[in-house]
């Protein structure tokens, strides 16, 4: 199993590859959105900073991962029914686009330090919260992804379904982010990303229930 995950994921790659100018616009759209907030406001500090590192980096994650299964064409999302399990198919699409969007992340941390000139206070504890939340976000979408690629308002129904599922990561990322930027003092840190991991968990066990069916269909 683990070697046919693999194996899809390496096909993923050369075909990202291939078609590279969606993840690149994605990062391009990155990049000019933060310019352009850095430049409005000037100097972020304080809860701004923090909650327009999360907005942006959500709106990231839909346009990186909202056509994960809807690019395909029925020719292919046929030859992998036939040759996947669906379990094995999610499991890939999950690991893939966890990396894509860890990297797209990445770099909207080191953009938002570049503008500020200021680097991240305890990034030990601002990187858990940030690979958790980046993993329960890969989860949803790929799940709101898999439900609305045979609707024929795909993009529209991946961010009105993911929405309201986010927000609980959401908010709870941005507690933890904004303790460990030290601009709020709260002992139940642990708690915080205990629950972020919970619901991660829990998602993840959803989508192994779901992702079945939905493929059948």
């Amino acid at each position: 199993m683990i070697n046919r995950i693999f194996h899809i994921v390496y096909k993923e790659f050369k075909m990202e590859f291939r078609e590279r100018y969606g993840f690149l616009s994605s990062i391009l759209y990155l990049v000019a959105i933060t310019f352009v907030v850095f430049k409005v406001f000037g100097s972020l500090e304080g809860p701004t900073k923090v909650a327009l590192f999360w907005v942006i980096f959500l709106f990231t994650c839909i346009n990186i991962i909202g056509t994960s299964f809807s690019s395909q064409s029925i020719r292919r999302k046929i030859q992998y029914y036939q040759l996947y399990d669906p379990v094995e198919l999610l499991m890939a699409k999950l690991l893939f686009n966890f990396i894509k969007v860890l990297i797209a992340g990445t770099i909207l941390i080191l953009l938002q330090a570049l503008f500020s000139g200021e680097s991240l206070v305890n990034p030990k504890l601002f990187y858990k919260s940030f690979v958790l939340a980046s993993f329960g976000l890969t989860v949803i979408m790929c799940l709101i992804s898999a439900i609305s690629s045979y609707s024929d308002n795909q993009n529209a129904l991946v961010s009105i379904l993911s929405l309201p599922l986010v927000i609980p990561i959401l908010l709870l990322s941005m507690r933890v982010s904004l303790i460990s930027e030290r601009m709020f003092l709260d002992s139940a840190v642990g708690k915080y990303l205990s629950m972020i991991f919970g619901i991660d968990l829990l998602l993840f066990s959803l989508s192994l229930i779901f992702i079945p069916i939905i493929w059948k269909s």
